[in-house]
């Protein structure tokens, strides 16, 4: 067993020479069979290893005694241990979530303030991987959820991962290792201890290598996860036309060019950047690819207050509470203004001779001065903005309209004015009216500059 989690160890590059980690121990089998394999390995890898143990306030003085038992353990094998003391039940209370989920939140929580930049390594095993897969196979869970539990996720490593429950068990036997009982795993209180308890055992009557075959699949259903993650990050990238604070606009034509499956993906991605992709599911998902072929305008209200809509050929997902801003900022000459509601900073300046636009990426434009008269202002629109186009006059809410910009970016969209005289539509068109000429003696120039 010490060959097979090394070379799980070595597969998934999990410590590196020289790694601080962080072991989980609960005192059972499978975490002191894991804190004396990377005991065995600490010397040779120059680890430097820490155990974890937490008190969750439960079971009495079985709680306890499982506390003195790792402390004891530790002492034995000369390695650093430290205690975590918490009241469960009033956390979940505090939390709104049940016991067995406040816990795995609490011990996560007390080896990251233990790891110090190392790594933490838990003792979840193949029938671990068996239970997990079955629970949510059974909840109705896709591709991302029947892949189980990673045998590395961020800085959490699992060594034990393919080695079955049997085989730990007969490894601390073995090596005359003893372990506590946690005699909650015989209750069937919990949904996990039941499928464990009853309904695996009774598939491995049926199919005696059920655990190992379901953790297989789930291997074979990873790989091939990463590999569709790759792609669909790189469709998200191609389709995202925005990507600000609270909100995120893709493509519509990129989207349809792809598969119906890595679409999905990208919206998942989206979500994750509105910070809210928590109780979404396969439902949502299909309600975002229906509005894709719906007439502009159409808008969908999801979870966590987001707000999805298709205006013209664009996708916009933002969050309800971050609306539009208004603002409007006095320009000064030779004084560059940052305007935090468009993340851009203005900068205006005079001069006796033109001097070339920045036609690269349209930020500069230049203007006569002499015609302009008054002062400018980086603003949103207003009631009554207008623009000058070489056939006459057009309200700024028409020319939006005919330029096809998406309802919800028209209220943010900046604008360079005068008065209700709209000098430039940044990033779209500039005024007619005040553009130099022949008789042109003194040159304005606006340069829009974006924050990164």
């Amino acid at each position: 067993m010490k060959k097979k989690v090394w070379q799980t160890i070595e597969k998934f590059q999990m410590c590196p020479y020289g790694s601080k980690i962080v072991v989980g121990v609960s005192g059972g089998a499978d975490s002191i069979a894991l804190l004396h394999i990377l005991k065995g390995f600490a010397q040779e890898q120059n680890w430097g290893l820490t155990a974890v143990h937490v008190h969750h306030g439960l079971r009495a003085d079985e709680a306890d005694g499982d506390r003195e038992f790792v402390e004891k353990v530790c002492r034995q094998w000369e390695i650093p241990c430290k205690v975590f003391y918490f009241d469960v039940a009033k956390e979940a209370e505090k939390r709104s979530m049940g016991t067995e989920e406040a816990g795995r939140l609490l011990r996560y929580e007390s080896f990251e303030k233990e790891r110090d930049g190392g790594f933490i390594a838990v003792a979840h095993n193949q029938n671990d991987q068996g239970e997990t897969v079955l629970m949510r196979l059974c909840r109705g869970a896709g591709g991302a959820g029947l892949i189980g539990i990673r045998p590395v996720r961020d800085n959490i490593v699992r060594p034990l991962l393919y080695c079955t429950r049997r085989e730990i068990e007969k490894y601390c036997e073995d090596n005359q290792l003893s372990y506590r009982q946690d005699s909650t795993n015989f209750e069937n209180n919990y949904t996990r201890n039941r499928i464990r308890n009853q309904i695996l055992p009774l598939l491995e009557e049926i199919y005696p290598k059920t655990t190992e075959h379901i953790a297989q699949t789930a291997e074979i259903l990873g790989e091939e996860q990463e590999y569709l993650q790759i792609q669909a990050q790189e469709l998200f990238l191609r389709s995202a036309k925005k990507m600000g604070k609270g909100e995120v606009t893709l493509n519509i034509e990129v989207l349809q060019s792809s598969h119906r499956v890595l679409r999905k993906r990208v919206f998942a991605l989206a979500l994750d950047k509105l910070g809210a992709k928590k109780d979404f599911g396969a439902t949502h998902f299909e309600i975002l690819e229906g509005l894709l072929s719906q007439e502009s305008g159409k808008s969908v209200n999801l979870p966590n207050k987001v707000i999805a809509k298709k205006s013209y050929d664009i996708l916009q997902m933002k969050n309800a509470h971050h609306g539009s801003k208004e603002f409007c900022y006095p320009l000064h000459l030779g004084e560059e203004i940052f305007v935090p509601e468009a993340n851009i900073y203005v900068d205006l300046k005079v001069c006796t001779e033109k001097k070339a636009e920045n036609d690269i990426d349209g930020c500069t434009k230049v203007f006569d001065y002499d015609k302009i008269g008054c002062a400018l202002f980086c603003r949103t629109r207003q009631k009554g903005d207008s623009l000058a186009i070489r056939n006459g006059r057009k309200k700024l809410k028409d020319f939006m309209i005919d330029e096809k910009i998406p309802r919800e970016e028209r209220d943010s969209l900046p604008l360079i004015a005068l008065d209700s005289d709209i000098l430039w539509v940044v990033g779209k068109r500039i005024s007619v009216a005040y553009q130099p000429d022949e008789a042109t003696k003194r040159y304005l120039t606006v340069q829009i500059r974006r924050f990164i």
